[in-house]
């Protein structure tokens, strides 16, 4: 199936670096990287093959071009009749839930405008790093619409729910500096060292046990909903599971031994199957 969306992708490009375990879904409409329906679509279709593939621990979205994307094709959208304005935006839903619910930690690397529906799909992801040039908005309201997702849905949990509500007012354009001194994103690099960078800091998720970090984020998002006893029992019994398994044991004896660990897993997929070392 990966190689059916490698074949002959428009609005995307698909990489596989299976020696750094990341699955790379670049948006690819440069310059500004505009979202249509099909390019979700084709998104949507990445993600889950990506997760589904037990050779990625973590999947990378980055866009092609001057920007990370500068939200939804605005005569696209103008031109939706009837039910394609529902599918258009319920598919940008579908994109945002697709990188939250996946078994395998995400990342969002972006550069320039990254706004209105573009923005969405970045703070959807686990994490993100943000070259310095990097400008993030709700910026829907600029040109006739609302961004019902950013300011409303996503924003109000980081950084309150006053602020909130003046960016989606306003389409006001935030630097890279106030959205990592705000915890919008995790890190900020110069533009030239983006894609080292990028690199680096999956490196720092891939070397982890494969089943703790699925776990980590399972319980993590799980957790947010629940009342805090509730997610403190739920938390220590996702930790009794995970104790179990080998990859618990092994991690434990290489950090007393002092030494790396050698996980016993060499793949998995986002059914939480797993695939062995062989011997």
């Amino acid at each position: 199936m990966l190689d059916k969306v490698r074949a002959a992708p428009e609005y995307i490009k698909v990489e596989k670096k299976k020696s750094e375990m990341v699955g790379i879904v670049t948006l690819n409409r440069p310059p500004h990287n505009r979202i249509t329906l099909p390019m979700m679509q084709e998104a949507l279709k990445a993600v889950a093959e990506f997760d589904a593939d037990p050779d990625i621990r973590l999947i990378m979205i980055k866009g092609a071009g001057e920007d990370f994307g500068r939200g939804g094709d605005v005569e696209a959208i103008l031109n939706c009749k009837g039910w394609e304005a529902n599918q258009f935006f319920m598919t940008v839903v579908q994109v945002a839930k697709s990188l939250r619910a996946a078994a395998k930690p995400t990342m969002a690397v972006v550069h320039g405008w990254t706004t209105a529906a573009s923005m969405v799909t970045a703070m959807n992801c686990d994490l993100v790093i943000a070259a310095d040039n990097t400008l993030m908005g709700a910026t829907a309201i600029d040109f006739g619409l609302l961004c019902p997702w950013g300011p409303i849905s996503i924003m109000p949990r980081i950084i309150g729910p006053k602020r909130s509500f003046e960016l989606g007012a306003t389409g006001e354009l935030v630097p890279a500096d106030h959205l990592l001194a705000h915890g919008v994103v995790n890190r900020v690099v110069p533009l030239k060292d983006l894609d080292a960078a990028a690199s680096k800091f999956a490196a720092e998720i891939t070397c982890k046990s494969p089943t703790a970090m699925m776990l980590h984020k399972k319980t993590f998002y799980a957790a947010q909903d629940m009342e805090y006893n509730k997610a403190l029992d739920f938390g220590a019994a996702a930790m009794v599971q995970y104790h179990m398994t080998p990859e618990a044991v092994e991690g434990m004896k290489a950090f007393i031994e002092k030494r790396e660990p050698n996980w016993d897993i060499d793949g998995y997929t986002s059914d939480f199957g797993v695939r062995r070392k062989s011997g």
